[in-house]
């Protein structure tokens, strides 16, 4: 079969299916009567693309493949916790004949109660449960378990593992990218971010960051940003260092760096001037307490807005003004005025803003909490009052923590897990307030985050794109390909472009409200949270699910590069080929890394009996590893983190 007709069987599948997740349980699928192809903005660079000319594979492995796919997908959509249309799914009683269900057709329960049930019971009796609970602890504290990390996490417990990490010297972005790119090109940040998460060993640190970058958002989507790729790198590299330090401390460095400067037009903000009607920017004050510490409503320290039919406001547009005002005459360093236009080299957005007090509001200012700023403060005086008036606001724990632990371990965490987070917020145990480092542990340590999954069917998140990403890559010992100079490549997309497959790319959200919003709940109206189903399109798993199809069956470290793309990531398939002599230690490997244990017992059973299909030898080996990880990585099971 000609290649273009393998991807058309295999695309059936991948390209052109969009399943509708609910924690656990994807609850429906749609099928369109053709093969679709994802639009891409723009052509692939062209350096990085030659078309394949690949060995044929059997019409009959082909479609037995896409079929088992199927039942795959049709396993993970038996559960019926959610109602469509009053329990009926048939593809005529919706528009179009068959789509995926609209927010009217998806329905929580009324009692408020989880939304379905537990997923079905998964044997994990070939696996040692040790080596289950840290997988399932490296999938929420790394950037994905391997064999080695495992091992590494058994030698010791959880709580000196977290010690251990960190102390470790932090891994950085801003000096590769300096040194690969004269600042006003994106490809070496990117680089450089994907060699610490694939590569370095300080993963919970550049978790916690990764997390953080999408909170105290900025985004190279705006002009000037995108020509200064040092301070982009600089910035993360700020957060990098401040994941374990005092939310107050991390506050002030994303307040005072001249990334946030610009991305929220807090430098040159001036102080009001009647006469040249100007008056202060309100975008900072603005979002630095909506985005960044309090939020919209006031909440108690289980996160809850209160009362909920009504709840009550956490600023007013006044206090906005107020807040605008302590925020003007911050300007750049290392210029020669406040005019110029001429802002020099990188280092401009890599050292912090520093005031000119000409330009900055000197009266008194009214805050939260009936705080009031005294007249005749300087311009950093003004602001580390203000800073200190928003960091002991009672919301500031429950609006962060609530946020990390929706990053890291899942999306509903109940009222009490939060509440025991706070409380470390609060009170680190040795009277500080807002220890992160002591934050992080205790989300990771907690009761919840460790068995929760066990009672609670809507425990867990959708993998990010990026974390599902960097976790194959890491758990396939995935190496750049042999013309690419060291650099990591998808074979669909550059780095610094992945986005337009996944929806998400570091630093690169479309907005300062992140790729998708923490209270994104799947029922319009409802309750139950998922954030990253906001990018969850048809568009983004086709695309997706393409790239894990080409990395797969193109570029594994069996692949003939020399009539393809010799500068794409190669995963090295041949210890799964030696598992494969026997079929049950490969869907066991399978099942600890990817699955952390939690590997359906109906989907193991069909994928073991598909590999019964294939020849014992080398060739029906890696015939069987090839389509049970593709299958693997594209089933919805494997989206689930639990």
């Amino acid at each position: 079969m000609p290649m273009h007709e393998r991807d058309r069987c295999f695309g059936f599948l991948s390209t052109a299916t969009h399943t509708c997740f609910w924690y656990g349980r994807p609850q429906s699928i749609r099928l369109p009567r053709e093969v679709s192809q994802h639009s891409m903005k723009r052509p692939y660079d062209s350096r990085l693309m030659r078309l394949p000319q690949l060995p044929l594979l059997a019409n009959n492995r082909c479609w037995t493949a896409v079929l088992l796919s199927l039942i795959l997908l049709l396993q993970a959509c038996g559960d019926s916790g959610v109602v469509i249309d009053n329990g009926s799914v048939t593809g005529s009683d919706n528009a179009g004949g068959g789509g995926t269900p609209t927010g009217e057709d998806l329905q929580e329960p009324d009692d408020g109660g989880p939304s379905g049930e537990l997923p079905p019971v998964t044997s994990v009796s070939n696996l040692d449960a040790e080596d289950v609970a840290a997988s399932r602890f490296l999938a929420q504290a790394s950037f994905g378990a391997t064999v080695d990390t495992i091992a590494e996490l058994r030698a010791t417990t959880l709580e000196e593992w977290i010690d251990a990490q960190m102390i470790l010297p932090v891994s950085l972005s801003e000096p590769y990218t300096r040194a690969n790119s004269n600042g006003s090109q994106g490809e070496a940040r990117h680089e450089a971010w994907w060699n610490n998460v694939l590569d370095e060993p300080d993963q919970l640190r550049q978790r916690v960051a990764f997390a953080l970058s999408q909170i105290f958002v900025v985004s190279d989507v705006d002009y000037l940003l995108a020509n200064n790729q040092w301070g982009m790198a600089n910035y993360y590299d700020m957060l990098s260092r401040n994941a374990f330090g005092n939310y107050r401390q991390l506050l002030e460095d994303v307040t005072l760096h001249p990334v946030m400067g610009v991305y929220l037009s807090m430098v040159r903000n001036e102080k009001a001037n009647v006469a040249e009607n100007i008056r202060p920017d309100e975008n900072y004050a603005r979002e630095v307490l909506q985005l960044f510490s309090i939020g919209l409503y006031e909440l108690n320290d289980r996160g809850e807005a209160l009362p909920a039919d009504n709840p009550v406001p956490s600023y007013t547009q006044a206090q906005i003004e107020e807040f605008a005002r302590v925020f003007t005459g911050w300007n750049y360093d290392l210029v020669t005025s406040w005019e110029t236009t001429n802002l020099g080299g990188g280092d401009t957005f890599t050292t912090p803003m520093v005031p000119d007090e000409r330009f900055h509001d000197t009266g008194s200012k009214t805050l939260l909490n009936d705080r009031v700023a005294p007249a005749g403060l300087s311009t950093r005086e003004d602001m580390a009052f203000a800073l200190d008036t928003i960091f002991q606001h009672a919301n500031v724990g429950p609006f962060i923590s609530k946020q990390l632990i929706q990053r890291l371990v899942t999306s509903n965490p109940s009222p009490e897990y939060v509440q025991r987070v706070v409380s470390v917020f609060n009170d680190n145990g040795a009277g500080e307030r807002g220890d992160l480092g002591a934050v992080v542990k205790a989300i990771l340590l907690d009761d919840e985050a460790r068995n929760g999954h066990e009672n609670d069917p809507d425990f867990g998140k959708l993998r990010e794109p990026v974390v599902r990403l960097a976790h194959v890559w890491r758990a396939l010992d995935g190496t750049p390909g042999p013309l690419s100079e060291g650099v990591h490549n998808t074979p669909n997309f550059t780095l610094n472009r992945i986005d337009e497959m996944t929806g998400q790319e570091v630093m690169q959200s479309p907005s300062v409200f992140n790729f998708y919003l923490p209270d994104h709940t799947i029922v319009p109206g409802g309750s139950t949270l998922s954030p990253e189903m906001q990018i969850m399109t048809e568009a983004n798993l086709a695309s997706t699910h393409n790239n894990f199809h080409h990395q797969v069956y193109r570029f594994n470290d069996r692949s003939d590069l020399s009539d393809d793309n010799p500068r794409v990531t190669i995963i090295d398939l041949q210890p799964l080929v030696e598992l494969a002599t026997d079929p049950d230690a490969l869907l066991d490997w399978y099942n600890l890394i990817f699955f952390a244990g939690a590997m359906p017992d109906d989907m193991r059973q069909s994928l073991f009996d598909y590999t019964r299909t294939l020849g014992s030898d080398d060739a029906g080996r890696f015939a069987a590893v090839q389509d049970t990880l593709f299958m693997m990585l594209t089933a919805p099971q494997y989206h689930i983190q639990r």
